[in-house]
C-alpha cells in the first residue's frame, strides 16, 4: 500500500513517465488502485512547476472521471510545450479528486531545463575546514560544481550534531536549496559520516562563493571561502 507523508493510506498512485525533447514534455500519468478496491478520480490540476517554488505551467489532462482498478495500470497521456521555460529544476505536479471526497498530490522526479555551459561554473574545489555553530563542530570537505547543481559535502564531528544542512553564498546571495535525493546518481558515493546538501548551480558571473552550515533554528557556522574553480 501507497502512505502519504501524514501515514494514511493513498488509496491510488500516480507515477509520471515522460521523455524530454526540444520544445515539449511527452509522457502519461500511470494511475493504479494502492488498497486493493476500485476508485474513481479526476485530476483537479496538472502543472510543471519550478523547484522549491517558483511559477508554474498548466499541463493539459483529460477533463473526465476516470475509473481506477487496484490491478490494472490506467495511462492518460500529456504534452506540453516547454520552450518558453528558464533554465532551473523542475517537477511535474497532479492534484487527483478521488471517490469525490478528498484531494491527494503527487510529484514527478525532478528534472532541469538545461543551463548554457558557459553560464554555469564547474568544478571540484576540496576545503577540508572545521567549523562550529554553538559549541558543536563540522567539517566542510568540498565543494562540487555541476552543469545543473552545485554541492556541499560535509561532516559532523560528533554523532550527535547531524542534523542540518550546507549553504551556499555566492556574491552576497543564498543559492536555493533543491530537495533530498535531486539528481542524485546511483554511483555517488559518500564516505562514512559524510552528509550532502544540494544546491542550485553557481553562475559563471559569480566573483566568491562562501559556505555555512546552518542548523534547525537558522543557527549558522562563520562561513567559510571557497577558492573559484
Amino acid at each position: 500500500m501507497s502512505e502519504s507523508a501524514g501515514g494514511v493510506v493513498r488509496p491510488i498512485e500516480v507515477r509520471t513517465r515522460f521523455e524530454r525533447f526540444p520544445a515539449s514534455i511527452k509522457g502519461a500519468f500511470v494511475l493504479q488502485g494502492s488498497d486493493g478496491n476500485p476508485h474513481s478520480a479526476t485530476f483537479v490540476r496538472a502543472v510543471i512547476g519550478r523547484i522549491p517554488s517558483g511559477p508554474r505551467k498548466p499541463v493539459p489532462v483529460e477533463d473526465r472521471m476516470l475509473d481506477v482498478a487496484p490491478n490494472r495500470e490506467l495511462f492518460v497521456p500529456f504534452e506540453v510545450a516547454v520552450s518558453e521555460l528558464e533554465p532551473s529544476w523542475y517537477a511535474i505536479g497532479a492534484a487527483l479528486e478521488v471517490d469525490g471526497w478528498r484531494t491527494w498530490e503527487f510529484s514527478s522526479r525532478p528534472f532541469t531545463i538545461p543551463w548554457l555551459r558557459t553560464d554555469v561554473r564547474r568544478g571540484t574545489v576540496t576545503v577540508g575546514r572545521p567549523v562550529k555553530v554553538q559549541g558543536r563542530e563540522f567539517v566542510v570537505e568540498r565543494v562540487e560544481l555541476g552543469s545543473d547543481k552545485a554541492a556541499v559535502v560535509w561532516r559532523p564531528r560528533t554523532a550527535e550534531a547531524s542534523e542540518g544542512e550546507a549553504v551556499i553564498i555566492a556574491d552576497g546571495q543564498r543559492l536555493e536549496i533543491l530537495p533530498a535525493g535531486t539528481g542524485a546518481s546511483a554511483s555517488e558515493r559518500l564516505a562514512p559520516g559524510e552528509l550532502k546538501t544540494v544546491l542550485y548551480p553557481v553562475p559563471r558571473s559569480a566573483r566568491s562563493i562562501e559556505v555555512r552550515v546552518r542548523l534547525p533554528g537558522n543557527l549558522e557556522s562563520e562561513p567559510v571561502g571557497v577558492t573559484l574553480p
